[in-house]
């Protein structure tokens, strides 16, 4: 079983939608977000995406089986816009063996930010356990909020 993560090429966008809908299809039952949600995303937006971020597949012995989305504010400064796994290999160690890839890929990273819904408890509990604090709170929906995390890196 290997994990190999790699920048993301346009001919693996397709799978990735289909895992990136399956991943968020909860979400997007639980909180009505049709404009916003990674459930809904065109193809078209998901390639914008691949080609002026940084995006990289996830593979398990060459089958795709996620994707890393990383978006760069500053020098120093980075957003973990998206980090998703199919439904299959969630729960097995794998989300944090990605984290701690984006954290050593992107080593000049002062400060990482994020956002996942309130009541993505799951998701609280996992970025929590490296490193991030809720710092603020922001409404997408009636019934969406997202919970806005910040992670200083410690620099030795």
């Amino acid at each position: 079983m290997e994990i190999k993560i790699q920048r993301t090429k346009i001919n693996e966008a397709e799978v990735l939608l289909d895992i990136q809908k399956e991943a968020f299809k909860e979400d997007l039952e639980k909180y009505e977000d049709y404009d916003t949600s990674p459930a809904t995303e065109p193809i078209e937006k998901l390639i914008r995406k691949i080609n002026n971020s940084f995006h990289y597949t996830v593979f398990l012995d060459d089958i795709i089986i996620g994707g890393i989305e990383v978006r760069k504010l500053s020098d120093t400064q980075f957003y973990l816009n998206r980090l998703y796994l199919s439904s299959n290999y969630q729960n097995k160690g794998i989300g944090a063996k990605l984290m701690k890839f984006i954290e050593n890929e992107f080593s000049e990273a002062l400060e990482w930010t994020l956002s996942t819904p309130y009541m993505n408890y799951r998701n609280h509990y996992f970025y929590e356990k490296f490193g991030y604090e809720k710092i603020s709170e922001h409404t997408i929906t009636e019934k969406l909020i997202l919970f806005d995390y910040i992670k200083h890196m410690n620099i030795e």
